[in-house]
């Protein structure tokens, strides 16, 4: 998972974290989550090291403008109601982020769960529901986890797998019924498949992309944690 966003500094302001699960941001101030003890669609138990509220995230039990951030990572695309969702968050804080994969991103990993399909398009959250079937099952999983070339690829070209949208005033979000990416279109994938990284950029992530898988999973939530961040 690859974040791109600034939280406002401790102490300049309540941070809101909406479907924490079983990894919070170090930032937040409160925790907001709808499941105690179902982890179907989280990858582990609840996390409960700070104030949390159990609570639907389509009717946030907050005050309008209680928060001056919120953080909200991969979750818009387990909504029933998106835009009612997007609204509860204006209406709570005046700024945050939304991260979750993308229409790419979820045409290749295991997430039967998801309801949406998300892409940015000229900084608006364009929606379209999932399709049911997933072809390649669990591969593209087990490929970031244990295949350092494969994940050095992917973490290569965040923009490719990954939304990340701050957001301040407005969040802007469409549903639409079909996917707007034109997949079929030459010049379209030629600009989605360019590197957006320069080469020293790139020369860096491939050595940490290799240190990093040979370390499992829980060591590296430990480092993330350790550097103020929720993902290595």
């Amino acid at each position: 998972m690859s974040q791109s966003f600034t939280p406002p500094r401790a102490g300049a302001g309540r941070v809101l974290e909406v479907g924490s699960g079983d990894n919070p941001h170090p930032r937040s101030d409160v925790l907001v989550d709808r499941f105690r003890f179902e982890n179907t669609e989280r990858g582990g138990d609840l996390v409960v090291d700070r104030p949390l509220v159990v609570a639907d995230a389509h009717f946030l039990p907050f005050r309008e403008g209680a928060f001056c951030y919120s953080i909200c990572s991969h979750i818009l695309e387990h909504m029933d109601d998106p835009q009612q969702f997007v609204n509860e968050l204006m209406r709570v804080g005046s700024a945050g982020y939304i991260g979750c994969p993308t229409e790419i991103a979820e045409r290749l990993f295991h997430w039967s769960f998801h309801r949406w399909y998300v892409n940015l398009v000229d900084d608006t959250l364009v929606l379209h529901p999932k399709e049911p079937t997933e072809p390649f099952g669990e591969l593209f999983d087990y490929l970031y986890e244990y295949n350092p070339a494969y994940c050095f690829f992917q973490r290569s070209m965040p923009h490719l797998f990954w939304v990340n949208y701050e957001w301040r005033g407005t969040i802007r979000l469409r549903v639409t019924e079909a996917s707007p990416l034109r997949l079929h279109d030459p010049q379209t994938v030629r600009a989605m498949v360019q590197p957006r990284r320069s080469f020293f950029a790139l020369c860096g992530l491939f050595v940490a992309s290799f240190l990093a898988r040979l370390v499992r999973a829980p060591v590296r939530r430990l480092l993330a944690r350790l550097g103020g961040r929720n993902y290595v």
